[in-house]
């Protein structure tokens, strides 16, 4: 019998645990050295500038960098030098051939911007109502008496009225006012000469002082 030999094979052998590891960390290196997409440029010259810089790499790319410089002199020569609506040609379309290569995130910065622009603040705060002049009057007319008449109130804002030029207002009128405010009445009240006669008390005075509030502002429109 003839035995032929049989060649074993080796199984490779492990690498080491230190070069696993440096691959891997060569491999993650790898990874962040590559290069990430720019954000767009925010702000109007930021954008501005991405198309001149496109444009010209553009340029540059097609006729060579002398000649993107010639062309751009010889643009600007002939918009000095022949009419003016060669001017506005030439500045349309550079104009347009920067517009073509701003990234399209900043244009629509830009036209949001437009879009809404930022408001001013121009609010102001609420002037504040004058005070109402009745209560005081009231309290004016009442001094040291427990009330004062609805038919001396009405005198006095009717000489008021007379003054200015107004309409005088009528006792009804008066009470009317009054009332929205929430100042009751009460049918005999003393005033400052003894005599008794429908108005308000002092009493009801005091209670709606403690409790005012602002005027409504459906009061009537015949408020003296």
């Amino acid at each position: 019998m003839t035995f032929i030999p049989v060649r074993r094979k080796h199984a490779p052998e492990p690498e080491p645990q230190g070069a696993a590891e440096g691959s891997a960390l060569e491999d993650q290196d790898d990874e962040q050295d590559a290069p990430s997409d720019e954000a767009a440029p925010a702000g109007f010259f930021g954008a501005l500038a991405a198309g001149v810089r496109g444009w010209l790499t553009w340029c540059s790319l097609r006729i060579g960098v002398r000649g993107t410089y010639g062309l751009h002199v010889v643009a600007v020569w002939a918009a000095f030098y022949y009419s003016v609506w060669v001017t506005w040609g030439v500045v349309i379309v550079l104009a347009a051939a920067v517009v073509t290569f701003v990234p399209r995130e900043s244009l629509d910065r830009l036209l949001a911007r437009l879009e809404h622009p930022r408001a001013k603040s121009t609010v102001q705060a609420p002037a504040e109502a004058p005070p109402d002049p009745l209560p005081p009057l009231v309290w004016k007319l009442i001094g040291d008496a427990p009330g004062v008449h609805r038919k001396t109130l009405t005198q006095v804002l009717a000489k008021a009225a007379e003054k200015e030029g107004a309409e005088a207002p009528t006792e009804a009128q008066v009470e009317a006012a009054l009332t929205a405010r929430g100042i009751a009445l009460r049918p005999s009240v003393r005033d400052t000469r003894g005599k008794v006669n429908r108005g308000v008390h002092r009493e009801d005075l005091e209670a709606w002082a403690r409790t005012a509030s602002p005027a409504p502002s459906d009061a009537p429109a015949t408020d003296p």
